[in-house]
């Protein structure tokens, strides 16, 4: 008998052995430090290496020890041995099942570990397998998400490193894309001299000039304590962004400057635009180096700032934000209220106390109609969605209106175009209170239909990406945002002011619709999508049915329907705020 044959034997016979009974705590150790000494001796022999039985009974003998305790000391350190057992097992014999079960088994220890130590491993662990699997930008999400779950893990430089790495690939491969070339692949290893190799690149100059993204406008929208400017570009470029301290022996104000690099400004472009409220004197833009845009913000006051970047058409989004008086009323108690965690809502909205410490009420709301102009949303037997919805939010802001007598505004009240980010800067200007943007669903399946609700946050499942890509009107996810959604979150005190809304007017909608047709809840849910990143205020988006489902179809077609839809969505906007003027009361 050769020694791969013995190998499995010795497996088979431990297998056999702990089949005899329930083992104790102390038979699981032992299985479970010999299990991790066979992996180690499996490592050093390379013939053993390619008998897949090899790796199975190993991952069985885990497996044996969680199921004996999967709330034991051993059970979130089997997981990840069965995980990475799975993932050695995928890169040597290309099995998806082995893939499969790598992602399940790392997933299932980060949630019901979630504090264990050994879920920073896991979650970075995940990152690699999709990244080698050829899927960088899931690879960069599960690299993100290492950074903020896991802050102070031992995983996180390394995460942050990949993150690095990853996000020069994308961005290198978005710009060949744009320039009609191949993407690149993403470098399993950040090599160290990358961007001095870069830089050395020699380029003809009708090929950097050919390179260079044109700026194609700047536009802000303004109050006295908020300002966003926005910056479109022809292409994705990257960029970085600094405060310069006031200078007075150059009577310079102090200044917030964007540099684009790989960009250029067409001739003729207006290049200072006058902004002149409490925040910003002026914007200006220049070509500060060859390649370079530089775009300044003369300030007047500013607290804080914030930059992000959106796709189709691609633009740089500078939110600029002065003291809020209203923040004072927040005492040590109130900074310590549950935020709602990434990834799922609360079944249970968090209580009111910020809002009742803050002394918050309705008195203006912003509905949003969906799409509109030249975006008709989705569109299907001859519905449209930018019809639907502003359908709908004209009945939405009527009865408001007579049922709260509280300001109501439509960021559309016609058939026009508005970019996502104007949507946002619409309802932030004119200090709304709420904001509440209506939509319709659309999906390849006409047996998907009911209705959801949504609140701004990392998604929970992919469906909730399918949503958001479509409504970010981007087919796939813009990676840079990502990681701007997540850090705002962390310091946003309106997302669970947003997670009560969200679950009042779906709740009304939800009840109202009921009374007309059997439909189905699809629950309240996270997503990123770009309407709601930078508002102010408490900010949902309703998607009211699936137009490509054959009854919702029909049902979305009878004005009687939809005047009951908005009723709930109405219903569910006034108790909210009577909710909320009960808590400050």
């Amino acid at each position: 008998m050769n020694w791969t044959r013995w190998f499995i034997l010795l497996l088979s016979l431990a297998l056999l052995a702990g089949a005899a009974g329930v083992a104790s705590a102390q038979d699981d150790k032992a299985i479970y430090d010999q299990a991790r000494a066979d992996y180690r001796w499996l490592l050093k022999h390379p013939k053993a290496q390619t008998v897949y039985q090899n790796w199975q009974s190993l991952a069985d003998r885990f497996s044996r020890v969680y199921t004996a305790a999967p709330k034991g000391p051993y059970a979130a350190g089997s997981l990840l041995w069965m995980g990475r057992i799975h993932g050695q097992a995928w890169r040597r014999f290309k099995r998806q099942t082995d893939f499969d079960q790598a992602v399940d088994l790392f997933k299932r220890l980060e949630n019901r570990f979630p504090d264990s130590s050994l879920a920073d491993d896991a979650q970075l662990m995940l990152a690699g397998l999709y990244e080698e699997a050829g899927q960088p930008k899931q690879a960069y999400l599960e690299y993100l998400r290492a950074t903020v779950n896991y802050p102070r893990g031992d995983m996180a430089p390394r995460a942050k490193a990949r993150l690095d790495a990853l996000e020069e690939s994308l961005a290198a491969g978005q710009r060949n894309q744009a320039s009609g070339g191949p993407p690149p692949a993403a470098p399993l290893k950040k090599p160290a001299a990358a961007p001095a190799a870069k830089a050395k690149t020699a380029k003809s100059k009708t090929e950097s000039d050919r390179a260079l993204a044109t700026v194609k406008g700047l536009r802000h929208w303004s109050t006295p304590s908020y300002t966003r400017v926005v910056i479109g570009l022809g292409r994705p470029v990257p960029y970085n962004s600094a405060l310069l301290k006031r200078d007075p022996d150059h009577n310079k104000p102090r200044r917030l400057y964007l540099d684009l690099k790989g960009a250029r400004l067409p001739s003729g472009f207006d290049d200072r635009v006058p902004i002149g409220d409490g925040l910003l004197k002026a914007a200006r833009a220049a070509q500060y180096s060859k390649d370079t845009v530089r775009l300044v913000l003369d300030i007047k006051h500013l607290a804080s700032y914030k930059v992000f970047t959106l796709d189709n058409p691609f633009r740089v989004v500078i939110d600029c934000f002065g003291e809020q008086a209203k923040a004072k009323a927040i005492t040590r108690k109130n900074k310590r209220e549950r935020r709602v965690p990434r990834g799922r809502a609360h079944e249970t909205p968090p209580d009111l106390s910020l809002a009742k410490a803050l002394g918050l009420g309705v008195k203006r709301v912003v509905v949003d109609a969906g799409h509109g102009g030249k975006d008709n949303g989705a569109m299907y037997k001859g519905m449209r969605e930018k019809d639907l919805t502003l359908d709908l939010a004209r009945r939405v802001a009527a009865k408001l209106k007579k049922m709260m007598g509280v300001e109501v505004l439509l960021t559309r009240d016609r058939d026009v175009y508005l970019d996502l980010e104007e949507r946002t800067a619409f309802a932030n200007t004119h200090d709304a209170d709420l904001f509440v943007s209506i939509h319709v669903n659309a999906a390849a399946s006409h047996r998907l239909r009911g209705m959801e609700t949504y609140f701004l946050n990392l998604a929970s499942d992919e469906e909730s990406m399918r949503v958001a890509a479509r409504e970010n009107a981007t087919t796939t996810r813009s990676i840079s945002d990502l990681q701007v959604i997540l850090n705002d979150l962390m310091l946003n005190s309106k997302i669970n002011e947003s997670n009560r809304l969200a679950r009042s007017v779906h709740g009304d909608m939800l009840r109202r619709a009921r009374s007309q047709a059997k439909i189905q809840d699809l629950k309240v849910k996270q997503a990123p999508f770009y309407v709601l990143i930078g508002a102010r205020m408490p900010s949902i988006l309703v998607e009211v049915g699936f137009m490509t489902n054959p009854t919702e179809h029909r049902l979305l077609a009878k004005k009687r329907y939809r005047d009951v839809v908005a009723q709930g969505i109405a219903e569910g906007i006034v108790r909210y705020a009577k909710e909320l003027k009960r808590a400050g009361n």
